[in-house]
């Protein structure tokens, strides 16, 4: 086990079956996998999927994986972060790493038109970020990011007893489905960030520190066609609200 790839290899198998399951895997079906690991998960997904490609960054664990996995599946040795993923379509499950799950969702992002859907594990307070809803302490950049992109369903928890070793916190199993006709917003990515830079503070106070030049009377002014409340802070805006606040500043 090595620390600084984060790794906590899941050992249960009922639940190993459950995240399949929650995949939504069938024998048709070409998986990517994030983190193989021991290749617990990665037994599982071969039995259920047509193909499976697993992508571990541990080369110790490799040639193991190899020489033991069934022959639908494939081994990669690599980042999950720089790995280039099949042409698609596929669907993505793994166990990912706490400490890059945060960049790995906005990878996945980036190549939703080839993913058919996102089964993952992650710290517990990472899978609350993903569904937290306004006006509560989990909400943050991350949350409206990805719910922009996807509607977020809350699996199941995990407890560090179905891993070895143990990790120090609970864990949980989250699904990403794509909402349809979304197009690519890295702007407004970027927008929302700065929008809660200034946690706590009125989202006019953050605007016009991100828009200086405007002036508050018109930041006020673009705020209110926006069909916002002066005095809201970021962390009450739903997703809807944080995209029309962008429509009034984000090209202008």
């Amino acid at each position: 086990m090595k620390k600084r790839f984060g790794q906590h290899f899941l050992t249960d198998r009922s639940i190993l079956r459950r995240i399949v399951e929650f995949a939504h895997v069938g024998p048709d079906d070409f998986v990517v996998e994030i983190g193989a690991g021991a290749g617990a998960l990665t037994r599982e997904l071969a039995a259920a999927a047509s193909h499976v490609t697993a992508i571990e960054i541990d080369r110790d664990l490799i040639p193991a994986l190899r020489s033991e996995m069934p022959p639908n599946v494939e081994i990669v040795e690599g980042d999950a972060l720089d790995v280039q993923f099949p042409a698609g379509p596929f669907r993505l499950v793994g166990n990912l790493p706490y400490n890059i799950a945060t960049p790995l969702f906005k990878r996945f992002i980036e190549h939703r038109d080839r993913i058919v859907n996102v089964t993952v594990m992650v710290q517990k307070e990472v899978a609350e970020r993903l569904t937290a809803t306004p006006s509560t302490g989990e909400y943050g950049p991350l949350s409206v990011l990805v719910q922009y992109y996807a509607t977020v369903t809350y699996g199941f928890t995990v407890q560090p007893g179905a891993f070895r070793p143990r990790p120090k916190v609970d864990s949980a199993v989250v699904g990403l489905e794509w909402k349809p006709n979304v197009s690519d917003a890295r702007p407004f990515t970027d927008f929302v960030h700065e929008a809660f830079s200034l946690r706590r503070k009125k989202l006019v106070n953050n605007l016009l520190h991100m828009f200086p030049a405007l002036g508050r009377e018109e930041i006020v002014r673009r705020v209110r066609n926006a069909g916002i409340g002066v005095d809201v802070r970021p962390e009450t805006l739903s997703v809807d609200e944080f995209v029309s606040v962008y429509n009034q500043f984000g090209t202008k």
